[in-house]
């Protein structure tokens, strides 16, 4: 059976793709491409060769013939093609299936090259995107900082800076030490950042996959030469922190960022912004972008108050804060935190992947609406039908609530299924208060993710998959679960970045009205025992999900 695959060569931003049918795996078509580019003058060569095709084809479209494509669109990996090795004459990269691997200049010899290539993907070629292994010496070159002049720097310069080391729990004004609730925030986060790495999935129609985009990002050379795929990967990444925290398949809706329009700056809540930079670890590029921000708060937010704004590069994030007042406007900031993690690494815990979740943690007087908006309620399908989710912003203030202080109504809240969760908070403006610090929490398919689990699941912890996947203590309508994201295959829910979604398990359970019933039940039964003095062992009538569970219902 023939193991297909594409060789590929990139010069001038058009891709030459040639068709190969029979063993496209690296120890045949991988070994001749690096025999072939290791020739003395082979770019040199090559270079002059497709040189004179696009000259005798200027202004001419996307041509092919049967074995060889032209187009302006790079080629992708598919259910057909396992293995794609590209040519990248314009900046000297040699590519294994969308992944920057070697300087052309310096490859490696056969033997070493099929090493390499077997470390960094196993006997699967779709894993290349989790860790490229390869000895800085043959490892391709990433392009150098651009030039940044004395203008872009001006704001920077011109205001009140007071301190360009802050600490992000100065800025927050916060504790060091992580609380629980935070503590599950940054877990779900570094879940969510773990997909997005490892991830085959199309950010939109003939696009390349999220793993390929993020490898990319790094060969930028400066912003202006970001692609929208790239901004809308980058962009939506950077939003996880600060989307409502529902993450569900149909009951939940997230708008895509790429259909308000590409935006230099992206407003992710009233009072923080998000823009995209590269070489975020050079001092004058991190300067630059946050005199951007500095300006972007300046010119569109007139009242005073604290502003926080967040230059993102994928790779690294730096955020900061803009204190404006009446008459002055003063700014702090952290230096450039690592934020994408590596997959050789022992920890899915970056210092920036912490310091966007704890930003997103803080208190959204807004969370209610927004949670609203995207929500999706049962049976509804026109906007007509969805009327009720929209009257979320204006719940009546003269409905007696008096009789409940606070505390308890948030007791109740807490004992709700997530769509009742949003149906109180339409009652009143105390109702509004208890379903709102509900809400704070994450929620995945319902379930309210309280704690990160004290043990990781010894599954979570072979072959790394405790960098994209987490166990969570939850609940759902008063119910105790265990809920591990990212792991598993009974549900799916989607992420605000095209059909990227990700794996649940232990949310298979009974629907609400049957958690209902059943907790009525359990105390019926509880009640009886005592009056009776029955030693009765009674059965758990709820549990983890599991498939002992189902075979009871």
């Amino acid at each position: 059976m023939g193991t297909r695959g594409y060789y590929v060569y990139r010069y001038r931003h058009m891709y030459f793709t040639y068709y190969n049918h029979w063993d496209s795996y690296p120890s045949n078509l991988g070994v001749r491409m690096i025999k072939f580019m290791r020739l003395p003058n082979a770019i040199a060569m090559k270079r002059e060769g497709v040189d004179e095709i696009l000259d005798e084809r200027e202004g001419s479209p996307d041509e092919s013939d049967d074995n060889l494509t032209i187009s302006s669109r790079r080629p992708q990996n598919d259910l057909i093609i396992e293995w794609i090795y590209e040519i990248d004459l314009d900046r000297n990269i040699f590519h294994i299936n969308g992944i920057p691997f070697f300087d052309l200049e310096c490859l490696p010899d056969e033997s070493a090259f099929i090493e390499y290539v077997s470390n960094s993907c196993g006997p699967n070629p779709r894993n290349m995107a989790r860790k490229v292994q390869c000895p800085s010496e043959h490892k391709y070159k990433v392009p150098g900082p651009p030039p940044v002049g004395d203008s872009d720097l001006a704001t920077y310069q011109s205001s009140a800076c007071t301190g360009s080391h802050a600490a992000l729990s100065d800025l927050l004004a916060v504790g060091d030490v992580l609380s629980p609730d935070e503590q599950v925030r940054v877990s779900l986060l570094e879940t969510m950042i773990g997909q997005c790495m490892i991830h085959a999935t199309k950010i939109g129609y003939d696009r390349p996959g999220l793993g390929d985009v993020l490898n990319n990002f790094e060969l930028v050379p400066d912003r202006n030469q970001i692609t929208d795929t790239e901004w809308l990967a980058a962009c939506s990444m950077a939003n996880f922190a600060f989307v409502p925290q529902l993450f569900g398949a149909s009951e939940v809706y997230h708008p895509q960022l790429g259909r308000l329009g590409r935006k230099e700056f992206i407003w992710v809540r009233e009072d923080t912004v998000v823009c995209i930079a590269t070489h975020l670890d050079d001092e004058r590029c991190l300067r630059a972008s946050i005199s951007r921000l500095i300006t972007a708060v300046l010119e569109q937010k007139d009242a005073p108050g604290d502003y926080f704004g967040i230059a993102f590069s994928v790779f690294h994030c730096a955020i900061i804060k803009v204190v404006k007042d009446t008459h002055t406007t003063t700014f702090s900031h952290t230096t450039a935190l690592q934020f994408l993690p590596s997959f050789s690494s022992d920890s899915p815990s970056t210092p920036g992947i912490t310091a966007l979740a704890r930003l997103g943690h803080r208190i959204d007087p807004a969370v209610f609406a927004r949670a609203m908006e995207v929500y999706r309620w049962p049976r509804s399908t026109t906007d007509k039908e969805n009327s009720l989710a929209q009257e979320g912003n204006d719940a009546p203030c003269n409905v007696n609530c008096a009789a409940l202080p606070a505390e308890l109504w948030r007791e109740i809240a807490l004992h709700l299924d997530l769509q009742d969760v949003l149906t109180l908070g339409m009652v009143a403006k105390l109702c509004r208060g208890a379903a709102s610090m509900v809400l704070h929490y994450p929620h995945v398919r319902g379930h309210r993710l309280v704690a990160v689990s004290k043990e990781t699941p010894k599954h979570l912890l072979r072959d790394h998959r405790f960098l994209y996947a987490a166990s969570f203590s939850a609940a759902r309508a008063g119910v105790s679960t265990t809920v591990i994201v990212g792991w598993g295959n009974a549900r799916k829910v989607y992420l605000p970045l095209g059909d990227l979604c990700m794996c649940v398990s232990g949310t298979d359970g009974p629907d609400t009205e049957q958690y209902r019933l059943l907790k009525f039940l359990e105390y019926e039964e509880e009640d009886e025992e005592d009056y009776e003095d029955d030693d009765v062992e009674e059965e758990s009538l709820v549990g983890d999900d599991d498939d002992e569970h189902d075979d009871e219902e």
